[in-house]
């Protein structure tokens, strides 16, 4: 049976692997399920968050069944069985996908929020007053798609922006996204129009976005969409993939996309040098309990709670878990080729349960 009020649904996408943060981030409970810089797993604050614009069990957390449990532990309010599950890795697409087309059966054509689970949010006021926009604007323009567009303070290479021909600030039509341009790129968008970053934070009437997915990739969401009106919530999706940008598929069947542009405290806590920039901010070195004396550029994350005493040390990043303490050299930690080089011995040993 579908629920065809206007009351909002929403989706929190928490199946990525986070893998540039290893080793805060692990295999088996990534940085979506960790209490990184707050004292609560950056999960449970989306959940709180959205919890102010949509009743908790109306709210779904998409992610992966290796990380079902890590999740169940971490959705508060959020019933356990508004999970959506994937077996394999299939991509932000296909868990978008299925996002929806689980979304479209539960409740028809409902309004939807679908966010990211590992973002940060300091202006929690100004976010939800832009969420609340975003819904507004569905019910004007039921058949597009409403990205939320941050006002970039700075050019970050490893982000999505979103270029528009301009507006009147309220709300622009989206002219084209790009998914970490250089910064020459970057310098044409800017002199043809505006930039924004993009949040990766949607609003879609449910039913309409199933459409522009089902013409754009009738073969593989029909798969999708059986599967999501046949098989319990606890099983894993295992189908058929989609590659790709998630909102590609919305593009290729001319959805119409708009941005709600706002200044706000948001960051995407995917790398070491913007986690560092967000605790820089907040004026603390550590995650956790930490003394440091005589210490240069050393970041202490403290997982599981252990208070961490350093001397002397320089250019390091120290994490402990119940189980492992990690020192590395943060030169090394920021050059991706080589943490993914000891990523891949250790999976090769017998420790591969320190990943």
């Amino acid at each position: 049976m579908t629920d065809t009020s206007d009351e909002p649904v929403a989706v929190i996408l928490a199946g990525g692997q986070g893998s540039r943060l290893w080793p805060i981030s692990r295999d088996r409970r990534p940085k979506q399920f960790q209490p990184v810089v707050r004292d609560r797993p950056l999960l449970t604050g989306t959940i709180e968050r959205l919890s102010e614009l949509v009743d908790p069990s109306r709210i779904h957390v998409s992610t992966r069944a290796r990380f079902a449990d890590a999740a169940r532990a971490t959705l508060g309010p959020v019933p356990p069985e508004n999970l959506i599950l994937e077996e394999d890795p299939a991509g932000p697409a296909t868990a978008f996908a299925l996002s929806i087309a689980t979304l479209s059966h539960l409740y028809g054509n409902a309004p939807a929020l679908i966010a990211p689970s590992d973002h940060l949010i300091n202006e929690e006021e100004a976010f939800n007053a832009a969420s609340r926009d975003m819904l507004a604007q569905l019910a004007t323009t039921p058949a597009s798609m409403v990205v939320l567009g941050a006002e970039p303070t700075r050019y970050d290479p490893s982000l999505g922006y979103i270029h528009t021909r301009g507006g009147d600030g309220a709300v622009e039509v989206i002219d084209s996204f790009h998914e970490k341009p250089d910064q020459e790129t970057v310098d044409e968008l800017a002199g043809s129009g505006t930039l924004y970053w993009n949040t990766a934070c949607y609003g879609v009437r449910v039913q309409a976005a199933c459409d522009a997915y089902r013409t754009a990739l009738p073969l593989i969401f029909d798969s999708i969409e059986r599967f999501a009106r046949a098989t319990p919530s606890q099983q894993g999706y295992r189908g058929a993939a989609i590659g790709g940008h998630e909102i590609y598929p919305l593009l290729w069947a001319g959805m119409e996309c708009l941005v709600v542009p706002r200044q706000l405290g948001w960051t995407d806590v995917g790398t070491w040098t913007r986690l560092e920039r967000v605790l820089a901010d907040q004026r603390v070195t550590s995650i956790g309990p930490a003394l440091q004396l005589g210490a240069d550029n050393v970041l202490v994350a403290s997982m599981d709670g252990r208070p961490v005493v350093t001397l002397g040390a320089s250019n390091l990043i120290i994490v402990t878990h119940e189980d492992a303490v990690y020192v590395l050299d943060k030169d090394q930690v920021l050059d991706t080729p080589t943490l993914e080089r000891l990523r891949s011995l250790l999976a090769a040993s017998t420790r591969e349960d320190l990943l």
